[in-house]
């Protein structure tokens, strides 16, 4: 058997040289690895790392354009048995809709870095899970609007999904009319003519094939690192973005210089056309599947690096006193803890106080970062939420009325930090806490969680006539125009905006009319309010005559709390104080 067919690619018998069978087993091994890292993947897909990339979408992207690669790395083999027309359907579907769905997906990294930065300075209270009913048939104006509420309502990611449908529909659209009317692929055509095989694999009706991916490879590729470049991530999204982009850029050019060119002919025998676009595809697939199992296996051996480091450090304090460790202090570990903190942690008590205190640039790195911002959130309003009861039921203790209105109103604050955080519906961005925890609060909260979802009364008109919402009953809404970082005189990081979540903006502090009305879940009034100067008649209150569960206190966030605590300390505290020392007098505005 010799390695190379002198006859190459000429539509003949089978090519079963050692190139031949070289590409097919490639192929398969190749398959399979791709195959059980999506497996993994698939299996991981709760993790906080892979959570956020929404891993359906892009299994499902990847293993479309897996699709295209093999048959491709099989058409040397076969020489020339695939019929013309499966090769024209190959690269008129399993092209264009993998790189569509894979472009699709990969906006994830935009619209997760987008809301996250914008939790820095707003949070919602409440988004009504769906957009408002109207009644009757309207006029073609009304239908105007109700098309912009609804395409208002709609994610930014779902926006996304939804011009990549239009665009396969558009693909598939224009492949069956060119399909139909060409004679190369049937006997009733009504242009071209019947050809050779190989005259086949050429001219117009190939074009629509390969414009999907000019457009990715030259317009919106490089568009997308233009929107990321400012993005700083530590799980190197944007790394992998900026491989699968360039990596693709030689692969259409090559494509019409082999199919189109005669000096290409040569090597067209053994390395077909098509083939130019299989090493970009195939780094499309091993980046976006790499790059996160890489993360995953990161992220887990810290974890175990972590509780080695405790378990030497509770060994050390049971065996000597001395050994113990002091709030704000560094916890010297184990050997084994390899980690960029240079064989020291830093305590918990260090981040308590920075949550009690100016935790901005936490904040700022959460979010920006490593863009899990909604755990800096949770803790800093379980805090407020605290301050706020035992203040509420300090100064309702003088009757029982008092008291029960203000347990009302701290549900009802309660209810809002779930809806908004924890819920898996509502919130954007659910924390990530055990399962027997998220049940025990659902129990506790889910019933009105319910009432004020199903409440269908409440227009989204509110929340686009508003400029902001307050995300807890005792702040007044953010001022939109302080969104960028400033550096105070010897300060070491400049202090964005944030809202201070504490409880001198109670309305069980002073009546200075501090308490916002542009609450969905009212905490005062029992009362659904319009914003502020709206005309919008007053509305009935979801939740109006629901009794507070008795499970319900000051300490309900209490196991949610610790949780996320300590998943927080464990992991973005190290990662933030190193990051800290690292950036020296550097402002964060400036490193981010």
């Amino acid at each position: 058997m010799v390695y190379l067919n002198p006859g190459g690619f000429n539509f003949g018998s089978t090519n079963l040289d050692g190139y031949g069978i070289s590409n097919i087993v490639f192929a398969v091994v190749y398959t399979l690895f791709l195959y059980a890292a999506c497996t993994y993947l698939w299996l991981q897909r709760h993790h906080p790392v892979v959570k956020m990339r929404k891993v359906g979408l892009m299994l499902l992207s990847v293993l479309v354009i897996h699709v295209f690669c093999f048959m491709v790395f099989t058409v040397y083999t076969m020489n020339g048995a695939w019929p013309c027309t499966v090769e024209f359907w190959a690269m008129n579907l399993y092209l264009p809709i993998g790189i569509g769905l894979w472009q699709a997906q990969n906006q994830q990294l935009i619209i997760v870095s987008r809301e996250q930065t914008e939790m820095i300075s707003s949070h919602p209270v409440y988004k009504p899970l769906l957009p408002p009913r109207g009644r009757g048939m309207g006029t073609p104006k009304y239908w105007l609007w109700r098309f912009k509420i609804w395409y208002q309502s709609i994610s930014t990611q779902g926006k996304y999904e939804g011009f990549v449908l239009i665009g396969i529909i558009v693909q598939f659209t224009v492949s069956m009319i060119v399909y139909n009317i060409s004679r190369k692929f049937n006997r009733y055509g009504i242009v071209s003519h019947h050809t050779t095989p190989g005259m086949c694999r050429r001219g117009w009706e190939w074009a629509p094939s390969i414009v999907w991916q000019f457009l990715w490879n030259y317009f919106f590729g490089p568009y997308l690192l233009w929107k990321i470049r400012m993005i700083r991530d530590i799980y190197n999204w944007r790394l992998q973005t900026i491989i699968a982009v360039v990596a693709g850029l030689p692969g259409t050019p090559l494509w019409l210089a082999a199919l189109y060119t005669d000096k290409f002919g040569p090597i067209s025998k053994y390395w077909l056309p098509s083939m130019w676009l299989v090493p970009g595809m195939m780094a499309m697939e091993i980046v976006t599947v790499a790059f996160p199992i890489y993360q995953i296996l990161k992220h887990k051996r810290a974890a175990r690096d972590i509780h080695h480091a405790l378990a030497a450090f509770d060994h050390k304090r049971l065996n000597s006193s001395h050994d113990s460790m002091t709030p704000g202090s560094s916890l010297a570990t184990s050997g084994s803890l390899k980690q960029k903190t240079k064989g020291k942690m830093y305590s918990m008590e260090s981040l308590d106080e920075c949550l009690s205190g100016n935790y901005d640039s936490l904040q700022i790195y959460s979010s920006c970062m490593e863009l899990n911002g909604e755990n800096i959130i949770f803790l800093t309003k379980v805090l407020a939420f605290r301050l706020a009861c035992q203040q509420a039921f300090h100064n309702s203790c003088k009757s029982s009325a008092e008291f029960c209105r203000a347990r009302q109103d701290m549900f009802r604050t309660a209810l809002s930090i779930f809806v908004t955080l924890i819920h898996s519906r509502t919130a954007t961005y659910p924390i990530n806490i055990e399962s027997p925890i998220y049940s025990r609060l659902e129990g506790i909260f889910g019933p009105a969680t319910a009432l004020v979802a199903s409440c269908k009364t409440i227009t989204r008109t509110w929340s686009l006539d508003t400029s902001s919402t307050s995300a807890t009953p005792w702040d007044d809404p953010p001022d939109s125009q302080n969104l960028s970082p400033v550096a105070s005189p010897g300060q070491e990081f400049p202090s964005f905006p944030m809202r201070t979540l504490s409880k001198s903006h109670s309305k069980y502090d002073s009546d200075d009319g501090h308490d916002s009305s542009e609450h969905i879940i009212g905490t005062g009034d029992h009362e659904v309010d319009a914003p502020r100067g709206g005309s919008m008649d007053m509305v009935p209150d979801p939740l109006e005559g629901v009794k507070v569960p008795a499970e319900f206190d000051e300490n309900v966030f209490d196991a949610a709390y610790k949780s996320i605590r300590y998943m927080v300390w464990s992991e973005t505290w190290q990662r933030f104080m190193v990051w800290k020392a690292k950036a020296g007098n550097e402002s964060i505005g400036r490193a981010l």
